[in-house]
């Protein structure tokens, strides 16, 4: 019996090493998207391995493969997230400073370089993606040691780095009151990231013009006034 060129192809096209390849990739951004999702949705304690299964449709087998256990599917899910993230920041730090010729960078500048990478990773392709800011949030109000670790680990370098920039371009103020600041404005990047992606956080004529350049501005211009203040 022959069977037809197109289902040649496409067994042919089915068992290349490249397309295996593709698929266990494919596989494991869809376990990541999904285990991101519903630990947001649910959090960490609360989301089983089997909701992850069931929920990206994969077997067990799938997730043991590409993570072994569940902390290191967690583990994966915000260093998938947190890394390109820290490292876009240091790479525009690195910019900045560049650009002053070894004079401290503006305090403006050194806010831009730790706000942008965040506000466009959430506006990506035009699309306000917030699932990894709720997990944030959600572990903040629901902490876990080791992911507490994690984080602080992967943010450590990163924030020693701009606190160090931060010094230099505002040698009068005291680093303890730095370092406050520093908080604030995190804190103040994060809390803005989740209200914009709520439907009805805010009124109708700010959710029409908003987008990544235009809250950058708001944050940078906010977050400067503060950092800067004499109070």
């Amino acid at each position: 019996m022959k069977t037809n060129s197109k289902q040649n192809r496409f067994a042919k096209t089915i068992t290349t090493p490249e397309n295996a390849e593709h698929t266990l990739a494919a596989t494991k951004e869809k376990i990541l998207d999904t285990a991101e999702r519903l630990f947001a949705e649910r959090g960490l304690e609360a989301t089983s391995i089997r909701d992850i299964t069931v929920a990206a449709e994969v077997n067990l087998g799938a997730i043991n493969y590409h993570f072994g256990t569940k902390q290191k599917l967690i583990e994966a899910v915000f260093n998938r997230r947190i890394e390109p993230l820290n490292q876009r920041r240091l790479a525009m730090l690195d910019e900045a400073e560049r650009k002053s010729r070894g004079k401290p960078p503006a305090v403006e500048a050194l806010l831009e370089a730790m706000i942008r990478p965040a506000v466009e990773g959430s506006f990506a392709a035009g699309k306000r993606n917030t699932t990894f800011m709720r997990l944030m949030a959600r572990c903040h109000s629901e902490p876990n040691p080791e992911i507490e670790h994690l984080i602080r680990t992967q943010f450590q370098a990163m924030m020693a780095r701009f606190a160090a920039a931060f010094a230099r371009a505002l040698p009068e103020l005291p680093r303890e009151e730095l370092l406050w600041r520093l908080i604030f404005v995190s804190g103040g990047l994060l809390h803005a990231l989740l209200i914009s992606s709520k439907e009805d956080s805010l009124p109708g004529s700010l959710r029409k013009r908003l987008d990544a350049d235009g809250l950058i501005q708001r944050l940078v211009a906010f977050a400067a006034a503060g950092i800067k203040s004499s109070a």
